[in-house]
């Protein structure tokens, strides 16, 4: 399975369709009501009941503090047992504020992004199962024989139907997360830079025939950058992105999604480790889908086209049987990229010691207004101005 935009939307598979259908079953009963049902209610809300449960536990937990204290008072317990009791107590009083804020906090984002449709595909459905139980009013908040809070009832999976619901730590109340955005908005920028520099060129090299080109190179020499952005941006989004791009991006199948997730401490083929399969899945199919959106670049280099361009000139010279100005070169040039209005070229500086030629075949004075002498001179040139005598001039001149 391969990333692919355009497919993402498409919700198609039976599990998807199965896991649709319920949220719009709890989306109607929480939020399909019509004026008569708010004024006219048969019932409190299930966020009501679960005030009234915790309320209830509260005092329960009163309750024990109070028959300490009257135990004390009569002298029926010692002070070190009255000690140990009431951190007990204490301990109750904490776990049901932590419960009741977890819960009202993880319900509301729940019912949040049901309303608006953002609830990922890739989110647990026993997890999902718990917090449509909890908003129903189906998993009960009590304490258990020794005193401790705990939630407890029944959950029903949209693929999978009923099964037991009993939560002892808060941290374990499942927390709803959102579908993330399309990540080729976050990948095609990276890919269409690949290999160029800041001025959005591809980076100068000399290709197989020794020649200076403008190179982007070949998606395989960008692993390295390639694997670091990757790594970067599923550690961002964490695990939840990770599962929401699996689920949301790839339509990957949602029990298919918790063994990846599952299998933590994951090492691929190349030897890559990952914080668990899902990761490296979501890496898998993002790495090829850049490698296919990835385009090489390829311009020639402007010191390449003013060598092609003498040695066309030349060529043409000698079919004419015309004799170009020779010139014998001591350089030292550095080449670098500079902004023109014509776009970006590269100036070339070179040191020459010119030797121009002052007769012409049969012999004779060169004239032509120009200056027979031997001549020493600094130049400057570039791409865009030839040498002195521009090969372009030549190939007109002897045409």
């Amino acid at each position: 399975m391969e990333y692919n935009p355009q497919e993402a939307l498409q919700k198609t598979s039976p599990e998807q369709q199965i896991i649709r259908a319920a949220r719009n079953v709890e989306y109607d009963r929480k939020f399909k009501k019509s004026a008569e049902d708010k004024i006219n209610q048969e019932n409190p809300t299930p966020q009501g009941v679960f005030k009234v449960q915790s309320q209830a536990v509260a005092r329960e937990i009163v309750g024990k503090a109070n028959d300490l204290v009257n135990k004390k008072g009569k002298g029926e317990i010692s002070n070190a047992d009255f000690a140990a009791k009431m951190a007990m107590v204490d301990q109750m009083v904490d776990n049901l504020g932590n419960f009741t804020k977890t819960t009202e906090d993880n319900l509301a984002l729940y019912n949040d992004m049901l309303k608006n449709g953002t609830l990922s595909y890739g989110m647990d459905q026993h997890e999902e199962s718990v917090l449509q139980a909890i908003d129903r009013g189906d998993v009960k908040l009590a304490l258990d024989k020794e005193g401790r809070v705990k939630m407890e009832g029944v959950g029903k999976h949209p693929t999978k139907g009923k099964f037991d619901i009993n939560i002892y730590d808060f941290i374990n109340i499942p927390k709803p997360f959102r579908k993330i955005k399309p990540i080729n908005l976050l990948v095609d920028p990276f890919v269409k830079n690949l290999g160029l520099d800041e001025n959005g060129m591809p980076r100068a090299r000399t290709n197989e025939n020794g020649q200076l080109v403008y190179d982007s190179g070949d998606f395989a020499e960008h692993d390295k950058e390639v694997l670091d952005f990757t790594l970067n941006a599923l550690e961002n989004v964490g695990p939840e992105g990770v599962r929401s791009f699996l689920g949301d991006h790839l339509n990957i199948p949602n029990e298919q999604i918790k063994g990846l997730a599952e299998d933590v401490n994951f090492v691929d083929e190349n030897g890559v480790e990952f914080e668990d399969a899902a990761q490296a899945e979501a890496f898998k199919n993002l790495n090829g889908y850049m490698g296919n959106k990835y385009t090489r670049q390829v311009r020639p280099h402007p010191d390449t086209i003013a060598s092609q361009a003498s040695q066309s000139a030349a060529n043409i010279a000698a079919n004419k049987q015309v004799s170009l100005p020779v010139q014998e070169q001591v350089q030292a040039q550095e080449t670098e990229a500079m902004e023109t209005p014509q776009g970006v070229v590269a100036e070339t500086a070179t040191e020459d010691i010119n030797k121009t030629q002052t007769t012409d075949l049969k012999g004779d004075p060169i004239v032509n207004n120009e200056i027979v002498s031997d001549s020493i001179e600094e130049t400057v040139s570039s791409p865009v101005k030839m040498k002195q005598v521009s090969a372009a001039d030549l190939i007109k001149k002897y045409s």
